[in-house]
């Protein structure tokens, strides 16, 4: 059995202890110790049985034993079927610099797939960041549409021979996601028609440190994911707000890459982004650009992938223009939900009147009013608005003549603005001159909203 001790000189405290001081055997996944040095789950024994890698800032060491700091670590015991299947690398190799690393692997995920330069890209940022998964705030996830005119296998192909600990994984349900969450895989897998359990899982699993009970323990379920799918998601907030890319028809026939071809990619990225991981992992920052521009859910994807570029702010700053489409669909959609269409008529009629009152029913007919105007059938009723209302924070009262309403005091006004900015209201994005309100001009909201067509 080969065994790697860096553990160093015994010490006072007990840090640092030999091998006559070891513990009973921990077996580990991967640690990361507070003096930067990290041990890593690796491949390539001719077992096939995994082994650990020890980097301590400089040089690495391999072996089936790791002692460090008194203690001793060796692989988790993995299920024959799940190691079979499992990506690991074998060891480490130079990449030169983060930018060179990056235009090859968008480069080769063009030439294997023949998808679009932005596509390509944009998934080069998703593979850098299943790499430093467990050092950013929020797990990558990418929800790729694969129409009935263009084919996955190949993308699937070569992201199982980029990414970190891929594994594919066909017909997946929430119990075996559970299952194998305590590896934190990069999972690769097809949904035909997600139930409402599996993308509650999905969105739970986006969250680093989010626990989630399952076998009578609580699981940190947070793993990068990419589920090919043959139609979007109806709601894209039931799974998490995954990054969304449509795969575009291809002219021709795409064959797949040789097994041999595939081994050999894998074999060479796998060293080198591991090798990124270790030099970088401690390095990971939020992003340089603003990400106050997008909504909340972009905000929390933009950093995953940003972050994970390490060292190269302009590159980084590449990802903005990808996503701006992405926030725009955010924003209309937030925009036609009932919410947002009535802080649209709370907002005009903080423009228009001064009254103090807004009775429900009166808001329950504009909004059905601005409902028509858009071309949609459904009515609501005043126990709809007033639900909606409870929802955004906004207290009914009695007012004057008996009826259930809203008192517009300032404070109110203030916060219907507010709540109006958060979920993109048309009246936002009317020019300046329009109309006069203290409100807005205080808080220079208009200008912050981005001019766009009704």
């Amino acid at each position: 059995m080969s065994k790697v001790n860096l553990g160093g000189t015994p010490k006072r405290n007990g840090i640092g202890a030999t091998a006559a001081t070891i513990t009973c055997p921990i077996a580990t996944k991967g640690e990361v110790f507070p003096d930067g040095s990290t041990i890593e789950l690796i491949g390539g024994a001719q077992d096939g049985k995994p082994r650990l890698m020890l980097w301590d800032g400089a040089k690495n060491a391999i072996g089936l034993v790791v002692v460090r700091h008194g203690q001793t670590f060796v692989p988790p015991r993995i299920d024959s079927t799940i190691l079979r299947s499992l990506r690991l690398p074998s060891n480490t190799a130079e990449y030169g610099s983060t930018r060179k690393l990056f235009t090859e692997i968008s480069g080769l995920i063009s030439r294997a797939t023949q998808a679009a330069d932005a596509v390509a890209e944009l998934l080069t940022f998703f593979v850098f960041a299943t790499w430093l998964t467990d050092f950013l705030p929020f797990a990558p996830f990418v929800w790729v549409v694969t129409p009935p005119t263009t084919t996955s296998a190949p993308l699937e192909q070569v992201l199982s021979a980029l990414c970190r600990r891929a594994l594919v994984v066909n017909d997946i349900s929430a119990a075996g996601l559970y299952s194998l969450t305590d590896l934190q895989p990069t999972v690769l897998t097809e949904v035909f028609q997600p139930t409402r359990r599996l993308l509650n899982l999905f969105r739970a699993s986006t969250r680093r440190g989010a626990l989630i009970a399952a076998g009578g323990k609580a699981v940190d379920a947070s793993c990068a994911r990419i589920v090919f799918a043959p139609e979007p998601l109806r709601n894209p907030a039931s799974a998490g707000f995954p990054l969304e890319i449509v795969l575009s028809p291809t002219p021709g026939y795409v064959p797949l890459m040789s097994a041999a071809e595939a081994e050999r990619v894998a074999k060479e990225y796998q060293a080198k982004l591991l090798h990124y991981r270790l030099l970088n992992s401690t390095k990971v920052r939020t992003p340089a650009f603003d990400l106050s521009q997008f909504t909340v859910p972009v905000q929390e994807l933009a950093h995953g992938l940003a972050a994970s570029i390490v060292g190269d702010d302009e590159l980084q700053a590449r990802l903005v223009p990808v996503l701006k489409p992405v926030d725009s669909e955010i924003r209309v959609g937030h925009a036609s939900l009932l919410t947002a269409i009535a802080l649209d008529v709370l907002l005009a009629r903080c423009h228009t009147h001064t009254g103090k009152y807004f009775p429900v029913i009166e808001l329950t007919t504009d909004v059905n009013t601005v409902l028509r105007g858009r071309g949609e059938t459904r009515e609501v009723s005043p126990e709809n608005i007033g639900w909606t209302l409870r929802a955004l924070g906004l207290r009914t009262d009695f007012i004057p003549g008996g009826r259930k309403g809203l008192v517009l005091s300032n404070e109110v006004r203030e916060r219907i603005h507010k709540l109006a900015a958060a979920y993109g209201a048309r009246t936002l994005r009317e020019p300046r001159a329009k109309f006069e309100c203290s409100l807005c001009a205080a808080t220079e909201l208009p200008w912050k909203m981005e001019a766009k067509p009704a």
